[in-house]
């Protein structure tokens, strides 16, 4: 189990320990989220269409959802500093190669090593948090690593966003690849020592692709990040009456403020009352915020409250998510949270495919259905995957 993995000589430091591993969370969040707002200048640069460019999103959502579980199962016994470490580096080496891309084609391709790659360290960074504190906070320390992704949105975004209006979208690439050696820096000199993962037979590590248990909280996921990006990915269109850019720029500020607070407090109530009731309080009211955007009135004071719920609900579901399924997975923790990770990705490209399709069919007013479908969807998974796990415990 985790807790003998972790404890086997060595003391839990705490939270303050696991801030560092958030940094390079912040930095792969960063990467994922900024491209959206990058893409009309690089298709201009690369004499490419909008639409192309925007396959760019798909392109390292993928990569992620795929690569994911079989890059980290391959590393599951490798020591984690040197992964935590050398994936950063990678990441920054991917972002350059982004940066000096030529076509469109050399971009995509970096795309995809860039998903692969923060499909190795997000997971191993989680799984790691879980090792430098008790068993007690493990929600907490899960809810920091993921607070590093959600505080993306809040701070490295804009600053991204910034850089590329002063050198152009391969500026935003160069600043990204600067804070993830900044990251790898900070975890080599500030990271305490995490032991090395127990070595689990490679039949045992695929099996957890069959386990009915950990499939079951992994539909959970999809179902919950579907709802919430197929609104994410069309916010524009959504709320293009309300204001120019700077109106969009408050409401997604306000979306990332919440969930970073969001993931934080599920993760600490996971701890408390553990991740069941959590999960059940936050998609009751993220299925019910999503139905009352169908009579959202225009006005900017309703619009914050929305995407602040939104922002808090959504992201909340991650940790005791997460916390589930450690508690299901024991020696096999690592992979079963890339699992998680690749469930996240997969649900942000089926609601962005949903999201468009409503849009284009019936116009941004309808996004409350599919995000208050995928939610109720999600909530009513809920018990199904509560049944199957007490079906792996008694066997």
């Amino acid at each position: 189990m985790i807790d003998a993995i972790a404890s086997r000589g060595l003391r839990r430091p705490g939270l303050g320990s696991v801030f560092v591993l958030a940094i390079g969370t912040f930095v792969t969040g960063t990467d994922a989220f900024i491209v959206a707002g990058l893409l009309p200048s690089i298709a201009g640069s690369l004499d490419s269409s909008t639409a192309i460019a925007g396959q760019l999103v798909t392109a390292f959502a993928v990569a992620y959802a795929l690569g994911s579980p079989i890059l980290t199962t391959a590393t599951a016994t490798w020591s984690r500093r040197p992964i935590l470490i050398g994936s950063l580096l990678a990441f920054a080496l991917v972002n350059m190669v982004a940066a000096a891309s030529p076509s469109m084609a050399v971009l995509a391709a970096a795309r995809v090593f860039a998903g692969l790659v923060a499909g190795v360290f997000v997971p191993a960074a989680s799984a790691s948090a879980t090792c430098l504190v008790e068993p007690s906070m493990r929600g907490r320390a899960l809810a920091m690593v993921l607070g590093g992704t959600a505080l993306a949105t809040v701070l490295g975004v804009p600053i991204g966003l910034y850089a590329a209006d002063l050198a152009g979208w391969r500026g935003a690439f160069l600043f990204v690849a600067a804070m993830a050696v900044a990251a790898a820096a900070a975890i080599a000199v500030l990271l305490p020592p995490i032991a090395t993962p127990g070595r689990l037979p490679l039949a045992r590590r695929l099996a957890m692709l069959r386990r009915r248990d950990v499939l079951s909280v992994l539909l959970v996921t999809v179902c919950a990040n579907a709802g919430g990006f197929s609104v994410y990915t069309y916010l524009a269109p959504l709320f293009d009456g309300l204001g120019g850019r700077g109106t969009l720029q408050a409401l997604i500020f306000t979306f990332g403020v919440a969930a970073a607070i969001g993931s934080y407090l599920s993760g600490h109530g996971s701890d408390r009352w553990g991740a069941v009731p959590v999960l059940v309080v936050i998609l009751a009211a993220f299925t019910v915020n999503h139905v009352l955007l169908a009579v959202w009135t225009g006005a900017l004071a309703t619009s914050l409250l929305y995407v602040a719920v939104w922002g808090f609900t959504g992201w909340g579901t991650v940790p005791p998510q997460q916390h589930r399924l450690i508690e299901r997975a024991g020696p096999g923790a690592s992979i079963a949270l890339s699992l998680n990770a690749s469930a996240i990705y997969l649900g942000v490209a089926l609601g962005g495919l949903l999201g468009g399709y409503v849009v284009d069919t019936a116009g941004a007013a309808w996004l409350w259905l599919p995000a208050s479908a995928c939610g109720a969807l999600a909530l009513l998974l809920l018990p199904v995957s509560m049944a199957a796990e007490r079906r792996a415990g008694t066997a």
